[in-house]
C-alpha cells in the first residue's frame, strides 16, 4: 500500500498527489514538521530514573531538569568535566539540537567513584569487548566496554563505577583473548590505565574543571554579563538604537520582554509604569511582536503603558537574535539590569 498526502499548489490553487517515498514529500513534511512545532516522538518528556539503595528506581525526571519534550535520538553518558559523576550529552532533531546536562550530586571531597580505562595488549588495543568486574564490600558489579552502546551513539572508552559506602574495590577484567587478570585494590576517586598483562593498576591525573553553568532558557547572556546596544525599530518602524546603559541613567533598568498576544503581557503594563514612575528603577518595554502586528501593539502600549520607551523588531523581524531566542523565550521575561547595562537577575512571568 502506498499512502499519499495532497499539498496545495499555490500558483493554480489545485491539489498535486504525492507518494509519501517521493523526495518533494519528504521535503515538504520534515519541514513542515518542525514550523508547525510537531513531533516525531508525539512531545513525550525525556524521563530520568534515579537507582534507590534498595534496588528500585526513583523517576526524578522533572526535578533534573532532563524532561524536555525534543525528540532525542542519541545519549552520550560519561563524566565530561572529570569530577566523578557522570554528565549526559544528548542528540536532539530540533532547533536545541545538543543538549550537555552536568551532573552535580557528587561530592569533591569525599569522592565515592572508580574510573577504568583498558589497553590490550593482544588483539585490538583499545579491549573492545572486555568485561571488567568491581567487588566493593559484598557487592560486585560487572561492565562491558563496548564502545557502540545506544541508538545512535557510541560509549566513552572509560567505565565508571560507583563505591557506595565501600572503603576500597578490587578490580578483575576478562579480556577479549580470554585471559582473566586481577589488577588489585583501588581506592575511592581512583583514575586508573588497566594493561594487559600488568596486572598493575596505573594511576592516571585528574583533569577536572567546571563545566559552565547554563544560559537562561531562551537568552544567549549570562548573568553578569553586560546587555549589548541593539538597533530596533520605533512604533513606525523607523530605526532606533537600544542603549541599556544611556537608558539607565545610572539606576537599574527593567527590560520587559512582551507581545500584544500575551494577555498577562498587557495585564502588568500598569504595575511597569508605576515601578518606573515610584521605584528607584527604569523600565522599558521590547515587543517581540512580528512586524505585522507592531500596528497592535503600538495601539496597546500607547494605551496601557504610554510614558514608557517601548522598542519593537526591525521590518525583517530581527534586532535581539544576539540576546534572545524568540521561539524559547517565556513572554512575559523581565531582564533587571544594573545601572552600567549589566544582566543581574532574569525574571520570568508576571512581575510580583
Amino acid at each position: 500500500m502506498v499512502a499519499s498526502s495532497t499539498e496545495s499548489n499555490s500558483d493554480n490553487d489545485e491539489f498535486l498527489t504525492q507518494a509519501v517515498g517521493q523526495q518533494s514529500y519528504v521535503n515538504h513534511h520534515s519541514v513542515q514538521m518542525f514550523e508547525e512545532g510537531r513531533s516525531f516522538s508525539g512531545n513525550e518528556r525525556f524521563k530520568m530514573f534515579f537507582g534507590q539503595p534498595d534496588g528500585g528506581f526513583a523517576d526524578l525526571s522533572a526535578m533534573s531538569g532532563a524532561d524536555t519534550s525534543l525528540d532525542g535520538r542519541a545519549v552520550l553518558a560519561t563524566d565530561f568535566d572529570d569530577d566523578g559523576d557522570v554528565d549526559l550529552f544528548i542528540h536532539n532533531l530540533q532547533r536545541e539540537r545538543h543538549l550537555l546536562y552536568r551532573n552535580d550530586l557528587g561530592d569533591p571531597e569525599n569522592p565515592r567513584f572508580v574510573k577504568v580505562r583498558l589497553r590490550a595488549t593482544s588483539g585490538q588495543w583499545e579491549a573492545i569487548g572486555a568485561t571488567v568486574v568491581l567487588e566493593a564490600g559484598d557487592r560486585k558489579v560487572a561492565q562491558v566496554l563496548s564502545r557502540g552502546a545506544g541508538f545512535a551513539s557510541c560509549q566513552a572508552p572509560e567505565l565508571h563505577f560507583g563505591l557506595g559506602d565501600a572503603t576500597s574495590g578490587r578490580l578483575t577484567v576478562q579480556w577479549p583473548g580470554g585471559l582473566v587478570e586481577s589488577f588489585g585494590d583501588v581506592q575511592p576517586g581512583a583514575r586508573v590505565l588497566l594493561v594487559e598483562g600488568t596486572a598493575k593498576a596505573e594511576p592516571i591525573a585528574a583533569r577536572s574543571f567546571q563545566l559552565p553553568d547554563p544560559l537562561p532558557a531562551g537568552l544567549f547572556l549570562r548573568t553578569g554579563e553586560p546587555m549589548p546596544t541593539l538597533e530596533l525599530s520605533g512604533a513606525d518602524g523607523t530605526p532606533r538604537t537600544f542603549d541599556p546603559r544611556k537608558l539607565a541613567d545610572g539606576k537599574p533598568l527593567l527590560i520587559n520582554l512582551w507581545a500584544s498576544t500575551c494577555a498577562p503581557c498587557v495585564g502588568e503594563m500598569p504595575d511597569l509604569v508605576r515601578i518606573d514612575s515610584e521605584d528607584d528603577r527604569r523600565v522599558v518595554l521590547l515587543s517581540l511582536d512580528i512586524p505585522d502586528d507592531r500596528a497592535r501593539a503600538a495601539e496597546i502600549a500607547a494605551k496601557r503603558a504610554g510614558s514608557l520607551a517601548t522598542f519593537y523588531l526591525r521590518d525583517d523581524g530581527t534586532g535581539v537574535d544576539d540576546v534572545v531566542d524568540k521561539l524559547r523565550t517565556p513572554i512575559p521575561t523581565t531582564l533587571e539590569l544594573d545601572g552600567e547595562g549589566v544582566l543581574r537577575k532574569v525574571i520570568r512571568g508576571v512581575l510580583e
